[in-house]
């Protein structure tokens, strides 16, 4: 086959906090100087000033807002299909859980999960219930579908209904940014600012309902009279939004265990200092009730960071038998860190599991995997087994 031609919706790239943003940047990394296939990046904004691809990026922005819901609706059923149109690629990659009702060339759809269709609260309003029914309906269109676990392949089929066989699971891939400290007396400053003296519970999973925070506090507070002196749960980050029912509010339950002086809430945190809490964490607690992959605990065990994550969904086929997996309940999660905090040895029997199957999930293997998607994709539709399914 020749070199293939992709176009990769880029939407999602000048948002690299979030997950679909952290794998269209990556991908797009990779293939950006990869001879094996052209990828062209669409966006439907300025190209951020990160980005310095020249040929390789398009730019069609919306005659709506940035950002509003009108102008992502517009970018995706018409702005992205307007651009295929025009330059007749191979194919088309929607990196995330949204496709074109038509489109004029074959198209491959990456679905991270379906929380929006199996957890209410993600769909509480009627315009994303509205949204979500289109985006069911038209992912079925999709040649081949890409997912990140076994997980969520079970959950495509089972809630979509898109055949299994069409179905790819490509695992995700872990930046090389996030290593074991190199630079101690940074790690040391970050610790000073804060006060802390102790050992650091951390969480860096976001603050929505799924998170299962109310949980971690809960177990924190239950271990600590069994946690060495001066022990801190530390939660960095912030809501996206001032919606309770999504975003439940921490503070008044901090302040009803009486935690205050237990439990930082540093706010938001650059990439930059994400790494630096990863490497002065004793441990990372993760008690995630729904994960299509679950990227951050494997963040952590590439610092070299022990990771307690709870038996669900996805986490244990990232974590395997490189942390410890334990049931969604705070006891238990309790028992979990009492036990690794008080025991230096299992820290470092962790720390190197951890570190090994860190280095197993690599954007590089993720992008090779992809690559061969797109060209079974495009064979599919020469042989005419890409024909829409309703």
């Amino acid at each position: 086959m020749s070199t293939p031609t992709v176009v990769l919706d880029g939407s999602f790239v000048s948002q690299p906090r979030t997950g679909s943003g952290q794998y269209t940047l990556a991908l797009w990394n990779e293939f950006a100087t990869s001879d094996d296939c052209a990828v062209t990046l669409a966006l439907p904004h300025p190209i951020p000033a990160t980005l310095s691809r020249g040929e390789r990026v398009v730019v069609q922005e919306p005659p709506f807002p940035a950002r509003s819901k009108l102008a992502k609706v517009w970018w995706e059923q018409q702005g992205l299909p307007a651009l295929a149109a025009r330059m007749r690629p191979h194919l088309v990659h929607v990196p995330y859980f949204a496709a074109p009702v038509r489109i004029a060339a074959p198209l491959v759809v990456t679905v991270h999960d379906v929380i929006p269709l199996v957890l209410p609260e993600y769909r509480a309003s009627l315009a994303m219930r509205l949204y979500t029914a289109l985006v069911r309906r038209t992912v079925r269109r999709a040649i081949l579908v890409l997912t990140d676990s076994e997980w969520s392949r079970r959950d495509i089929v089972d809630v979509l209904g898109y055949p299994a066989d069409r179905i790819r699971v490509i695992p995700l891939g872990v930046d090389e940014r996030f290593r074991p400290a190199t630079e101690s007396d940074r790690v040391w400053q970050l610790a000073a600012r804060w006060g802390i003296r102790g050992p650091v519970v951390l969480n860096l999973g976001g603050f929505d309902v799924r998170k299962n925070l109310p949980l971690l506090v809960r177990a924190f507070a239950r271990a600590l009279p069994d946690l060495p002196e001066g022990a801190v749960l530390v939660i960095p980050g912030q809501p996206h939004s001032d919606n309770p029912t999504l975003y439940p509010p921490l503070e008044p339950l901090i302040r009803a265990l009486g935690l205050e002086q237990r439990v930082l809430l540093p706010g938001p945190v650059d990439e930059d200092e994400k790494v630096l809490w990863y490497q002065l964490a004793t441990v990372y607690a993760y008690p995630s009730l729904y994960e299509g992959f679950g990227l951050s605990p494997l963040e952590a065990m590439a610092c070299g960071t022990p990771v307690i994550a709870v038996r669900c969904t996805s986490l244990p086929e990232v974590v395997g038998d490189a942390g410890l997996l334990v049931e969604p309940d705070e006891h238990a999660f309790a028992r979990a860190l009492v036990r690794v905090l008080n025991d230096p040895v299992l820290q470092r029997t962790l720390r190197t599991r951890g570190l090994e199957r860190a280095h197993t999930f690599t954007w590089r293997r993720t992008a090779e995997r992809t690559l061969a998607a797109y060209r079974e994709a495009i064979a599919l539709a020469r042989q005419g087994a890409g024909r829409a399914m309703g």
